[in-house]
């Protein structure tokens, strides 16, 4: 827990909401959901700490909390998604014990009426298939383990970037302050992220030179940018048949 509060960061737009929360009254709000985003991140901080993955940063902002990690790319897609679909089995938890609580008359209505409001806000929000929300994330591991790494990251960007948008011109969201706050962050994300593909790729074909990385399941391809995540690689190369290893072998001892 004690790591879980060092890695801890507040964005400055979420100080920045938290501030006007408090100068107009409305500290019961700040820290009703501020408490479920807390939960939520704590919920994939300790799926991953059983996986043994290493958290870098933790940021919360005004909508909710981003967990970064910092570990290969290489990582099974199972796992993966088991720690994306965790922060909402969390919040999920938390919230039904507030339930609870005001089943049996512990805390007031007003109170668990602000927690169903924002529980189901937020977790309708989360879902959203945009950059960096756990909706993204969710159809980004689906679609890693059916394509390649690649296609999969750029096809998720588009989707977002188009999710986005139809937000947008549909006007589901009212126009505010702080819709702009937040719709400002996820475009900021989503160009973030697709600044990182190429990056996030050679990372990958990298760690399988480096690491002894296989899977049961084969695929024979005939480029090293359509490798997948879930799969060892056969490279069809003139006619002959190159295994991974020593394909990405001859690749990295040619490079200057």
């Amino acid at each position: 827990m004690k790591n879980f509060l060092n890695k801890m960061d507040f964005h400055y737009t979420y100080i920045i909401m938290a501030f006007g929360l408090v100068l107009t009254g409305h500290f019961i709000n700040l820290i009703t959901f501020t408490s479920l985003i807390i939960i939520h991140e704590f919920g994939h901080v300790i799926t991953a700490t059983i996986y043994k993955y290493r958290i870098k940063k933790i940021t919360i902002y005004p909508y909710g909390g981003i967990t970064e990690f910092d570990t290969l790319v290489n990582t099974k897609i199972e796992k993966d998604l088991l720690i994306a679909i965790s922060g909402i089995i969390f919040q999920s938890i938390y919230f039904y014990t507030i339930f609870f609580l005001y089943r049996n008359g512990i805390i007031r209505e007003y109170t668990y009426n602000l927690f169903f409001t924002y529980h189901n806000s937020m977790l309708l929000f989360n879902v959203l298939p945009i950059i960096p929300l756990d909706g993204s994330k969710i159809i980004n591991l689906i679609f890693s383990k059916y394509l390649n790494l690649n296609f999969s990251n750029n096809l998720t960007v588009l989707i977002s970037f188009i999710t986005l948008s139809m937000i947008l011109i549909g006007g589901i969201y009212e126009k505010n302050y702080s819709m702009v706050m937040v719709v400002f962050i996820l475009l900021q994300n989503i160009w973030n992220y697709y600044k990182k593909i190429e990056y996030i790729y050679n990372k990958f074909v990298l760690e399988r030179y480096l690491y002894n990385i296989k899977y049961k399941s084969v695929k024979i391809i005939n480029n090293k940018n359509k490798m997948y995540k879930n799969k060892t690689h056969l490279f069809k190369v003139n006619n002959n048949i190159i295994e991974e290893k020593s394909f990405l072998s001859n690749f990295f001892d040619k490079k200057p």
